[in-house]
């Protein structure tokens, strides 16, 4: 059904000359991942997919691994595999001797319809799941926040078309799109873009996303910080392991009755007119770390420190 990595298992290269340059990496994110995450979980939720008969198929672990690079490193498909045929650490982290061949970079876009929403949403809980386990995660601290993400459109073209057709409506774009989920979302009264959001939860201490929410541009942050947040909780209900703080910017601000009913202690930021009062400081041991790594900012004043807007590219 699948093709093996028996050659990368056993091919001198695998052994040998890929070992020197390797040691200098061992704390590379690629080679951390190798060593604790156990990928073989991924074969048995989706071969269902695939016919036993016929030609094999590519490895599904390394076409998951191919979308977990191009992700990570913000390449096109065509990009992420040229990277993995050149990029030594790509090769391994992919398990790809170098006399195997990667796989086209149009299978990738064929790979995400066979595999359909849930099953990737299956896949994605059980790396949060591998990532528990492995003791990567602590349960103390989320960080909410929510990425644009713009629709692959010619606005310009479609709303132009509609302008010389007679139709000046403001929803025209929505219903002239060939992305029938995409709107347009305003980031300020000036600013907006056409497409999507994508919320996220990061714990700061291992900079893992742990939950997912993609929605269109137009709704409104603040309606899906508590979904995001019982996403997690939902995978690990019967190991009763509580997610005590949540901090977010000021566009999810408004839910602390629903967090205190979870026992979730409320640091989103709240609006400049608003009295709303907020818990303790939260103990910021890997936020300080975060900082650096993905632009995330930390203010003080006289009361005590708080979080500014950013947003997480994972």
């Amino acid at each position: 059904m699948f093709q093996s990595n028996a050659s990368f298992q056993s091919s001198m290269f695998g052994s040998f000359a890929y070992g020197t340059i390797l040691k200098r990496h061992q704390n590379h994110l690629l080679m951390r991942m190798a060593r604790v995450i156990d990928f073989s979980f991924i074969q048995p939720l989706v071969e269902d997919c695939y016919s036993p008969l016929g030609r094999k198929a590519y490895d599904p672990v390394c076409m998951v691994k191919l979308m977990m690079l191009q992700t990570l490193y913000d390449l096109s498909e065509r990009d992420v595999v040229e990277q993995a045929d050149t990029n030594l650490l790509f090769r391994v982290f992919l398990e790809r001797s170098l006399d195997d061949e990667i796989p086209h970079w149009t299978l990738l876009g064929k790979f995400r319809e066979r595999l359909g929403e849930k099953r990737f949403t299956d896949l994605f809980n059980q790396v949060v799941v591998i990532a528990e386990e492995a003791g990567l995660l602590d349960e103390k601290l989320r960080i909410v926040d929510s990425t644009a993400v713009v629709a692959k459109v010619d606005v310009a073209r479609h709303l132009g078309s509609g302008k010389d057709e007679g139709d000046d409506r403001p929803d025209r774009l929505d219903r002239r799109s060939p992305d029938p989920d995409a709107r347009t979302g305003h980031k300020t009264a000036n600013k907006k873009w056409y497409g999507y959001k994508v919320h996220t939860s990061l714990d700061p201490s291992s900079d893992i996303v742990t939950a997912v929410e993609t929605t269109s541009a137009n709704e409104s942050d603040v309606d899906h910080l508590v979904p995001l947040l019982d996403q997690e909780r939902a995978l690990f209900s019967k190991k009763k392991r509580p997610i005590r703080q949540a901090t977010a910017d000021k566009a999810y601000v408004g839910r602390a009755e629903q967090l205190n009913a979870r026992n979730i202690l409320d640091y989103t930021i709240p609006r400049a007119n608003m009295n709303q009062k907020r818990a303790p400081n939260p103990v910021l041991p890997g936020i300080l770390r975060l900082r650096q790594a993905s632009g995330l900012q930390i203010s003080g004043d006289d009361t005590g420190h708080h979080y500014s807007e950013s947003i997480f590219f994972y």
